[in-house]
């Protein structure tokens, strides 16, 4: 039988439809599961709920499109400024428990992939007609979903109501929620047994199945989480087991910088690294032939979407929805490995010569060359807002990353495939340097030996064209990692979460966000960094303490009576 790939998950959840009056799981599961082919149509639907929605534009729609959901952190802005209402909940501290009061919220969504994971799980036996190899990778897919679902909820909300079975409707559903401590240790319980299920690599035809990779992958991504300051010596005022541990344990580093090991360490049949980094970074999103850094995507398929969302506004049919910050581009370094202001010969008016190879593949700027011309943020130029309110960079600077240069947007239309990434190896790399970093030594002003950790951070910089480091203290190698994760994973939604579980998302998130004034006479362009001795301010932000933890939405607190909402809301 021909197999079925993952890239037509939709179709397959149509198919499935289709061919059956009912969906699978309202089905008798001894039907339900007879056929190999449904069985494989509904684990497939599995891949849908990783990361729905429009990945690139996940915070409102409409005629303008939504906004990256990097524009409520400082790595970003969504244009017009304060025009996307739900990018105002993060930026303008609205965000409330009500059914449109926290457009990041999901978890009806979360619990409905969780409860299609476990009738996979606990039907899995009436597929007769499936081979125990195929059945067993069945289950570790379902499992590591789950756990990929269950980590989502925690990451929102702290602990959460634990769904190890399919819930009885006829039955008791006020199910309260585990502590947080409990809620970690399941999701990592699902990753060990989802990895020995998996393989380490698939054929070319199922690329972006789950691995073995994607299980130890996301442990370590969760034990990350569940060691970092918010959850154990820095907790938000309030908050309970619900919401952190009962107590600090340094030892949790170390479980985390385990779990990353297990990927770097992982070894295909023939002795060859599972996984590695993709070169070049440029390519990383449109490139699935020879990628073996992505660990866990959501595959968008073919589009040019992103393109018209996101391409500056003076294109035809381009919105220009995502601007990039003066912060983000004061992160990347220049080739000197330096920040601009430490390096002497660094040129204010040429941001973009002598820097990091990721700063010209993630940042437009005036003079950029895009789809046949030069982009051009000045005052004035066809990618500057026309008049107020209407789009166009205010920054002087925008997103490039997921845009392809090989796409098209006017006819003919050319497309692309845009694979959203969740977790990739670079994350894995980074995880294991951060955490080794902060379990090493107690002290900021303590020397970093441990040399697997300049390892780890020096490959993920030296594709990116940059000199490796040495000698750092503690203290400077977290600032380092915590810039590396900034650039390395910008417009990939990773800013909030890390801000959030390094407890520093109340003062980066809580002051406003800057740009440049670009303007031209003749053919120079000229970028300056104050009016009247003032730094260009785009928008004032918020951030209130209640924000680290999400509320529990409102329905589901009068249809679970059991769930306690968090601190402060």
């Amino acid at each position: 039988m021909k197999k079925i790939s993952i890239l037509f998950a939709s179709a397959a959840l149509a198919s499935s439809c289709a061919m059956n009056d009912i969906p699978l799981e309202n089905m008798p599961p001894e039907i339900a599961f007879r056929d190999s082919l449904r069985v494989e149509m509904f684990v497939n639907e599995l891949y849908a709920y990783l990361h729905t929605g429009q990945s690139y534009n996940r915070l409102g729609s409409g005629g303008t499109g939504g906004s990256m959901f990097d524009c409520v952190t400082d790595l970003a802005v969504y244009t017009p400024v304060r025009n996307q209402p739900e990018v105002n909940k993060f930026t303008q501290g609205t965000l409330n428990a009500s059914a449109s009061g926290n457009p990041d919220a999901r978890w009806a969504e979360i619990y409905q992939a969780i409860r299609k994971c476990n009738v996979v799980l606990d039907n899995i036996d009436y597929a007769v007609n499936v081979s125990q190899e195929r059945k067993n990778r069945f289950i570790g897919e379902a499992t590591l979903h789950k756990a990929i679902q269950h980590f989502e909820a925690i990451r929102r909300f702290g602990g959460i109501p634990i769904m190890d079975d399919i819930l009885d409707m006829t039955g008791d559903i006020n199910i309260p929620r585990s502590t947080f401590e409990a809620s970690v240790k399941y999701v990592v319980e699902l990753c060990d047994r989802a990895a020995p299920l998996l393989p380490t690599r698939y054929a070319d035809n199922d690329y972006g199945r789950l691995t073995r990779g994607a299980a130890y992958g996301l442990k370590a991504r969760v034990l990350l989480y569940a060691a970092s300051p918010l959850y154990n010596e820095n907790p938000v005022p309030g908050s309970t087991e619900l919401q952190r541990y009962a107590s600090p344990d340094h030892e949790r580093w170390k479980y985390a910088a385990d779990a990353a090991l297990q990927v770097i360490d992982l070894k295909n049949s023939d002795g060859s690294p599972a996984h590695s980094l993709f070169r070049p970074y440029s390519r990383l999103f449109f490139t699935r032939a020879g990628n073996y850094e992505s660990l866990i995507m959501k595959q968008q398929g073919l589009t040019n979407s992103v393109e018209k969302a996101n391409g500056p506004s003076g294109y035809q049919n381009a919105r220009g929805n995502t601007n990039a910050t003066l912060e983000l581009v004061n992160m990347y370094e220049t080739k000197n490995g330096l920040l601009p202001a430490d390096d002497p010969d660094y040129d204010p008016q040429k941001p973009y010569e002598n820097r990091d190879e990721r700063f010209n593949t993630s940042i437009l700027y005036s003079g950029a060359q895009l789809w046949g011309r030069s982009v051009e943020t000045f005052e004035g130029g066809m990618d500057y807002p026309a008049s107020s309110g209407v789009k166009g960079c205010v920054t002087g600077f925008m997103m490039y990353k997921h845009i392809d240069p090989q796409t098209s947007i006017v006819s003919p239309e050319k497309t692309t495939y845009h694979d959203w990434p969740i977790l990739r190896y670079a994350d894995v790399l980074l995880i294991y340097a951060e955490a080794m970093n902060e379990y090493m030594g107690m002290g900021d002003d303590d020397p970093v030996t441990e040399e697997r950790i300049y390892e780890c951070v020096n490959e993920v910089r030296d594709r990116a064209g940059l000199p490796p480091v040495s000698g750092l203290t503690r203290g400077e190698m977290r600032t380092l990692i915590h810039r590396e994760r900034a650039v390395e994973f910008a417009f990939e939604e990773s800013r909030y979460g890390d801000l959030k579980r390094w407890r520093e998302a109340e003062v980066v998130l809580n002051r406003p966000v800057h740009g440049v004034k670009v303007t031209k006479s003749g053919s120079e362009i000229r970028y300056d960094y104050t009016v009247d001795g003032d730094s260009i301010v785009i928008e004032d932000r918020v951030f209130p303490m209640k924000f680290y933890y999400y509320p529990i939405p409102q329905s589901e607190l009068d249809k679970n009576t059991a769930l306690v909402q968090n601190p402060n809301w």
